[in-house]
């Protein structure tokens, strides 16, 4: 795989520091925080170290019930951070306003934010060991990095950029409808598909994967349907990232996506080629436009012996493209 190049706010020159939060949400927590005087003390002389802006990178550490499992130790995604100081309620959404509010006061704004696509992202105390005697430190005031391999492999695993909350900014998803009358709809680009992969496009391998709304599906439909569920089916450097996505565009419910298959969850290695890849999703959506009921886009009704079938139809579409495809140096 060709090494992914970092985004380019993240120069030879920018500093990069190290702290820990209790989850990952930079869509409603736009800032870096210390708490108290000594907190205060801290940015003021950070401050005087850092490059203006500088990258913060965030690993998840907590024992609240409410954070993600998945997240918990890694290396979650990093901010773009501004010298621009203020009030930790300034910068986060009034969700959080009342909750430790003693704590992170002293803040400074982060004017963007990304995630580390969760197939590739690092457990932090295999990147970083010393976090086993430092990380309540690292925790409580932020370690500035200065290994230049340990800065490489944060700058060149894949990632995403994604909303950071700011009160001045409205984020819209973007409407894409477009699709056709028989059950079928065109595949993804030959792109990162909103993934920032800049240089060579082929540097990361893609997989299938197919989602299930989980919930009562004759409910969601408004009519009967036995034995059928709502699946999503797709390709995706980051099947996960996709199920996030589709996750969070819904309100809190009754509903909620799951992964219900992905290459690797199959044991198979993803695809080098996109064309692989588009032949393997373009073979399971011919076959549940014949065999399942279209519902929009990619999303389709079927059983799950039906989806088990198109899982496999595609899986041995792809590899018989994949393994005609010459690997991308």
């Amino acid at each position: 795989m060709n090494t992914v190049s970092p985004p380019a706010c993240w120069a030879d020159e920018t500093s990069v520091l190290l702290t820990s939060f209790w989850g990952w949400t930079p869509e409603s927590w736009g800032t870096l925080g210390w708490t108290g005087d000594r907190g205060r003390t801290r940015r003021t002389n950070l401050l005087k170290q850092l490059s203006d802006p500088f990258i913060t990178v965030i690993y998840v550490t907590s024992n609240k019930t409410y954070i993600d499992p998945t997240l918990k130790g890694m290396i979650a995604g990093f901010y773009l951070t501004s010298h621009e100081t203020g009030e930790r309620d300034e910068f986060t959404h009034p969700i959080h306003h009342g909750r430790e509010t003693e704590s992170w006061r002293h803040s400074l704004r982060a004017v963007r934010a990304f995630s580390y696509l969760p197939e590739y992202r690092h457990r932090a105390l295999d990147l970083i060991p010393s976090l086993s005697r430092t990380g309540r430190s690292v925790s409580a005031m932020g370690e500035i990095i200065n290994d230049p391999e340990l800065i490489e492999a944060l700058r060149t695993t894949p990632w995403k950029e994604v909303p950071v909350y700011s009160s001045r900014t409205k984020f819209e998803a973007p409407d894409d409808q477009s699709e056709n009358n028989n059950g079928m709809v065109r595949p993804g680009p030959d792109n990162a598909g909103g993934y920032e992969v800049p240089g060579r496009v082929h540097s990361l391998p893609r997989e299938l994967y197919v989602l299930r709304l989980r919930g009562d599906t004759d409910a969601y439909l408004g009519r009967s349907a036995p034995s059928m569920s709502i699946f999503k089916i797709g390709m995706s450097v980051s099947p996960d990232m996709r199920r996030q996505s589709f996750q969070k565009s819904m309100p809190k419910g009754a509903f909620d996506w799951l992964t219900y298959r992905t290459t690797r969850m199959d044991g198979h290695t993803p695809y080098s080629s996109h064309a692989a890849a588009v032949s393997g999703e373009t073979a399971m959506k011919l076959h549940l436009a014949r065999n399942g009921e279209h519902l929009g886009g990619e999303f389709y009704l079927a059983t799950h012996d039906e989806i088990d079938t198109a899982w496999r139809i595609g899986r041995e579409a792809a590899k018989a493209v994949d393994e005609k495809e010459p690997i991308n140096e």
